[in-house]
This record gives C-alpha cells, structure tokens and sequence, in this order.
C-alpha cells in the first residue's frame, strides 16, 4: 500500500516531468519540465501566477487561488489570502475549521501540481523543486517539505536567491567593467514579492564544476529582509489613499464599506482591492491612472507620484538593505556582475532609480519578473543533473539491509586498524555527492524501524541548534569516495566509513565498518547562524537551552565550557539505555558545527576514540 497522498505510479512510457513551484506570499508561478524539452510557465486560469490564497469550505473542501478568492465574499472568516505568512503556526482557524498549516500550504501545492499534470497530459510528477527564502531555517524549510509529502516521487529544495542567480547568470547582459569574464559571478538579488522584501548577495563558487556540469553553483554571501513590507502592504496603502480623498460628507459610507460584514459590502471590498491593485501595475508604465469607485464615491485619480510618496520610505529601506548586504558580503559594488530585480512589485520604476542612486549600478529586471525563481530553480536541478536532458533525478532508493543498489557492487572489505594509528580518511569540502545518495562503492541502507525510531529525537535534536539564517548547500558530483559538500571537512579513524550523505540536513554520517549496521555512529551537521558566534555566545547558550527545553525529546543539561578533542565545546546529551547520544557543539564565526556521537555500551571506547579525532580535525571552510 501507498502511502496516504501518494500518486499512484502509473507511469506513462518514457515521460518524465520535473516541477519547479515558488510557492510565494501572495502568488505562486508553476514551471514544468516534459522530458527533454524546455521548461515552461504552466499558465493557470489565464494567469501565469495561481493566487496562493486558500479558502476552507463548511463541507471540508479547500478552494485554491482565485476560486479562494471568489468565495472569499460569502465568508471572510473561511479565507486566508497569505498561507506562506503563516508557516510559523500550528493551526489556522478559518471559519470555525482548524486545519493544520501543513494541511493549507499542501493545498496549494497540489493545485499548482495538478495544473502541471494538466499541462503535461497527465503525467505523474517524477520531481518537485520547491523554491524558499535564503533565511529560512530547519524549521520553516522542513515544514515546507513536509507539506509536500506524497505529492511527487521527489522533492529538492532551492533558496530563492540562489534560483534567480542560477536563471540570471544564464541570461546575456554585459559585465561591470572590474568584473573579469572568467571570473566567478557574485549577483545581488532584490526580492520585491507579494508580502516580503528580501535581498541576498550570492556568489559563484571558485571551483570548476565536475565533469558533466552545464552550470556552477551559487551560495548565499549574506542576506537580508524586511517581513513587514511587499506588494500586499503597497495596495493597502494605495488603498488608504483613494480613502482620504473621499469627501467629508461621504465618510460614514466609506468606513460602512471598509468595515461592514454584509455579503454586499464584503463584495463591493473585494472589487475595490482588485481595481487598486490593478492601479497599481498600471503605475508602473504609466504616470497616471483612475480608480474606479463604487456608488456613491466618485472615481479617484491617482498618479505615479502619489504611489512613490506613499511608499518612499519602506522602499528605500529595501535598498539600504541591499547595500549593508553588499557590505556584509565583504564586496563593494563595483564587484557585483549586477543587481537583479524580481518579483512582482519589482516593476515599480522607483526601485530600480534607488538601486542606482544609492548603489551606482542599473539594475536588470525581465517583463515578467515574478516567474523568475521558479524559473531559475528549475535550470538550477537541470544543471545539477547535467542538462536538459531526461535522466535519473534522485539518488537510487536504498536497498533492503544488506543488499546493494542495483548495479552497485558491495563495499570492499577492509581490515580494521586499531584506534589512533594508521593513515585517515577525509571527509572534505568543496566538492560533493548528489542529494542524499551514498558515496560510490558504499551500499546505502536503512535502518531498521526500531532503531529508526530511535534516531528521530536525536537528529531532531541537532535541528532545534538552528536559531536564525540558513545556509545553501552545493552539491555538485565527484569522483572520491569519502567527500561531503558542506562547511567544514574532518579526519576520522581508516576503520571507520563514511555510509550517508544527507543534503536536506547537511548531514555526514560515519561508522566502523565492520559493524556498518549497529547503532554505533557520528553524525556531523552544519548550520548558518543569523550572527557572529564568538561576540553573541550568551544568545546562542540562551535560544539553545531553550529549544531544548521545548523539545519532547529527555536531554541533559547543557555544559558550556567543556574541552574535548583539544577543543573547546558546547555539551549536552541524550541518555538512553541502549544508544545513547553526547552532543558537542562549536562554531566560528556563523557557522555552527554540531557532532553527535551515538554508542552503545560494547561500542563506548572505540567510539569515544573517534568522537574525539572528528572533533579534533574538524575544519570549518564556511
């Protein structure tokens, strides 16, 4: 059996369809890939963008985009016009149903899925690559992935930042002049999306991409965002605008039309909202525009000016957050290949004037600007895989206990050494090996359900160490058998191997290889934080016990000043009769390192040894 939301896998011959979706704040754009041949944007209802507004019905149904919209008018309360604003909750309360957030956000996305399959005859979704701010943290981005569950074979995920640089750099456009065309590009994005601003400075990496690569890859310099502006915040100021300009003696009528919950005024609201914000786009190619008004208001005529006034202020906030991130990236502007605009309210020409008054670059932006993340997330895993061209997408899905992979030999056998002696194997960036894949030569297994429900709390533990930020992971292929492509590289002992590469959490996992199926086990994490380590550690030690606190999983208390492998470590653990768990915790500047070291009773020294040697050579390249 299936597991509960899964498609059914009736694979039509030879097709293979991969879907890019940027779930957004206010929108979502869909792009579809049919096998070989180009992406596209899957237009939706006569739209290139589905509303992500959702609507749950008194019957259970759950209306998506404008149909969300439309019944919007029968009920307000049964309406939430921002699901993506709402990803930190539990529960939403829409009408007198509570539904999971998980459960809002999966609706959109299967309406956005649907229209994919819709567009490509009806072909189940081989790969989904779902787009998210670079800021999100373990939390947000798992909850995004767990709403996504069942709804294709597999799933990625691609900071925002990084999908437009990946779509940008492949544009042709000229360089700035100190900007030498073989060197690496470093791009400025500014996210101008329907409920937030966000702005990254993302860089290309210095080395070559392996054999096979069409595209190098980005990581996130720095990054920035205001969560209290986007395009939502300009209507509604657009909004009060035409309000204030309502004579006196028609007030009472406009507060009564603002306000009033009769089915007659909700709807006469809801054709207000849509004609400014249609004034709005309008703004944006024209220096004056009228706003057609309901009785017994007279239409108002608003101008590009007015607009600009209104949104002055929060707009050069945005570009003051382009510059610090500039600056955090340790570049000047003249450094950058360019800023690039995106998103929907992107389009405003003040945006681009301040770009260029305050940062001395013209900016790019495209016709159709809010279709470039999902775009770009799309190019971005077709490059990863190589090109265009229909292939494999995932790593293969693990074999039994025991057995390898189809057409991948077994491990060779290896004489154990005694701890502490003889030559070392390194688990190194930058390179690295395809998402959650085993290195080549190495059968990847599962564990078994019981121990698997043990290692749960424990790997849950390492993700509540996330406090603020996020890093983006490049994955690119290589020929060695033992290499990671995350922030730090690490020595462990020659008996030991490395048996899983865990992209989604920028996991290592090494064992003794001789004993490659017990509990014995290290695991190695990374995590960007939201600030320097070294001059915020009392925030660090106070957000940690915290989240330690809140978790269901039982942990010891956290020793801050312990000295391990030659090092000094953050320490807290998890007991347990037969696996238990000890936590060392360091980091350098923002980026945290968390090892976890699981023994059982027989396994405690040989692991302890090991521990010790992964935490002594640990190196953070981050």
């Amino acid at each position: 059996m299936g597991r509960p939301g899964a498609y059914p896998r009736k694979r039509g011959a030879g097709m293979t369809l991969r879907v890019a979706v940027d779930f957004g704040t206010s929108s979502t754009c869909v792009v579809a890939a049919v096998n070989d041949l180009q992406p596209q944007v899957v237009v939706i209802d006569g739209h290139p963008l589905l509303p992500s507004a959702v609507y749950a019905a008194p019957d259970g149904t759950l209306f998506v985009g404008q149909e969300a919209e439309r019944q919007a008018a029968v009920d307000p309360s049964r309406y939430e016009p921002h699901p993506k604003r709402r990803i930190d909750e539990g529960e939403l309360l829409l009408g007198s149903t509570v539904l999971s957030v998980r459960d809002v956000v999966q609706a959109v996305l299967r309406r956005a899925l649907a229209e994919a399959r819709r567009f490509a005859g009806g072909a189940e979704v081989d790969l989904l690559v779902l787009t998210h701010p670079a800021d999100w943290g373990v939390m947000r981005t798992r909850s995004l992935r767990q709403a996504a569950a069942g709804l294709a074979r597999d799933v990625a995920l691609v900071p925002e930042p990084v999908a437009a640089a990946v779509f940008h750099s492949r544009s042709e456009r000229p360089r700035q002049a100190e900007h030498g065309g073989g060197a690496p590009e470093v791009l400025a994005v500014l996210d101008v999306g329907g409920g937030t601003v966000d702005v990254s400075v993302v860089g290309q990496d210095n080395g070559a991409g392996a054999p096979g690569m069409t595209h190098r890859g980005f990581r996130v310099l720095a990054t920035k965002g205001d969560p209290s502006f986007g395009g939502a915040d300009i209507d509604q100021a657009l909004l009060e605008h035409v309000g204030s300009m309502v004579p006196e003696a028609d007030r009472a009528a406009w507060r009564n039309l603002m306000e009033g919950r009769e089915l007659a005024d909700r709807r006469r609201r809801r054709v207000l909202r849509q004609d400014v914000r249609g004034a709005k786009e309008t703004l944006s190619r024209h220096t004056y525009t009228d706003v057609p008004m309901p009785p017994p208001f007279a239409d108002a005529h608003v101008t590009r000016h007015d607009l600009e006034r209104l949104i002055a202020d929060p707009l050069g906030r945005a570009v003051a957050l382009t510059s610090l991130a500039i600056e955090e990236g340790g570049l000047r502007p003249s450094q950058l290949t360019g800023v690039f605009l995106v998103g929907g309210s992107s389009r405003i020409p003040m945006i681009a004037r301040l770009v260029h008054e305050r940062i001395g670059i013209v900016p790019t932006t495209l016709d159709q600007p809010e279709t470039v993340v999902a775009r770009g997330a799309m190019r971005a895993v077709l490059a990863a895989q190589g090109g265009q061209r229909a292939r494999p997408v995932s790593a293969p899905v693990p074999a039994p206990q025991g057995v390898a992979p189809a057409g991948r030999p077994p491990p060779p056998p290896r004489h154990p050494a005694a701890i502490g002696s003889g030559p070392t194997q390194r688990i190194a960036a930058p390179a690295g090996m395809p998402p959650n894949a085993a290195q080549p030569g190495v059968t990847a297994r599962l564990p078994s359900p019981k121990r698997a429900k043990r290692l749960l709390p424990w790997l849950a533990a390492g993700s509540v160490l996330v406090v603020a930020g996020a890093v983006v992971l490049v994955v690119m292929l290589t020929r060695g058998p033992d290499v990671a492509a995350f922030s730090y590289e690490f020595d462990h002992p020659s008996d030991w191997e490395q048996t899983d590469v865990n992209q989604d959490f920028r996991r290592v996992v090494v064992r003794p290889s001789d004993a490659r199926d017990g509990s014995d086990l290290i695991s190695v994490q990374d995590f960007t934080l939201g600030y320097d380590f070294e001059s915020n550690r009392e925030r660090f030690l106070r957000e940690l016990r915290t989240r330690l606190d809140e978790s269901e999983t039982s942990f010891s208390a956290v020793d801050p000043d312990l000295e391990f492998g030659g090092r000094p470590v953050i320490h807290y653990s998890e007991p347990d009769e037969n696996s238990p768990v000890d936590w060392f915790v360091f980091a350098e500047n923002n980026v945290q390192i968390s090892v976890g070291c699981r023994w059982t009773p027989e396994g405690k020294a040989r692991l302890k040894a090991a521990c010790e040697e992964v935490v002594r050579t640990m190196k953070i390249s981050g």
